[in-house]
């Protein structure tokens, strides 16, 4: 029996299994930086703001060239024309736009449309109602050819009117003109005013439509107006009897 000095350790009794010593691991995330204090804060904007200068600094005329692109429009309502002179006042700030639109097109639609059963056969209100849409259509496929172009067109409006003048006689024949009683065509005939008539583009308009009749155009219109003189004649006995 062994006797333990005092202040001596006692011995350590081995076990069997033997313990590894521990080493503490050291931290290596860094820190972030703190910002630089001279970097000031960058708003939504600013790079929205850097991008449209940039864009335009690169294509100055590109954007303006698309805002003055002529809108479309549809086809086939009694404010067409309205419409189209307000889209070229939106387009050109300051500039005057084709008298056309607003003191022939507009003035003519309103003027056709307002016409009834007492003023047209049912054929001649038929035949109205497709030539509006083919005067107006006749415009805009002038457009959707060349779109800088019609925007230039319509800043010439003697051009403009001369354009537009010129597409009305395939409007009125190709719309089935020469197959409308005589009726009919006295009341088309005097719609427009002799002032809009008598110019130097509304008579060759006239000269062109009637060059588009032939005899066969002749011969229909006379049977039109006789089938429509004969409706009167019976309607007028049916009344008195």
């Amino acid at each position: 029996m062994k006797i333990q000095r005092p202040g001596t350790p006692a011995p350590r009794t081995p076990t069997a299994r033997t313990d590894s010593p521990v080493t503490p691991l050291k931290n290596t995330v860094r820190s972030p930086a703190p910002a630089a204090s001279s970097a000031p804060a960058r708003s939504a904007d600013a790079f929205e703001l850097s991008t449209r200068a940039t864009a335009k600094a690169v294509a100055p005329g590109r954007s303006n060239a698309a805002r003055n692109l002529p809108a479309e429009i549809p086809t086939g309502t009694k404010d067409y024309y309205r419409k189209r002179y307000d889209d070229f006042v939106r387009r050109n700030p300051g500039m005057t736009p084709p008298s056309y639109y607003l003191e022939y097109g507009q003035k003519y639609c309103d003027r056709f449309s307002s016409l009834g059963p007492k003023d047209l056969t049912p054929e001649g209100l038929a035949w109205r109602d497709r030539t509006l849409k083919a005067l107006q259509d006749a415009i805009e496929t002038k457009r959707m050819e060349d779109p800088a172009g019609f925007a230039q067109l319509e800043r010439d409006p003697e051009a403009f009117k001369k354009f537009a003048y010129d597409s009305h006689p395939d409007a009125y024949v190709q719309s089935g003109l020469y197959k409308l009683p005589a009726q009919d065509l006295m009341k088309i005939g005097t719609t427009p005013e002799l002032k809009d008539l008598f110019t130097k583009d509304g008579l060759r308009q006239i000269a062109v439509a009637l060059g588009k009749m032939d005899a066969g155009d002749m011969a229909s219109v006379a049977k039109e107006s006789a089938k429509e003189m004969w409706k009167d004649l019976k309607h007028s006995f049916s009344r008195l009897f």
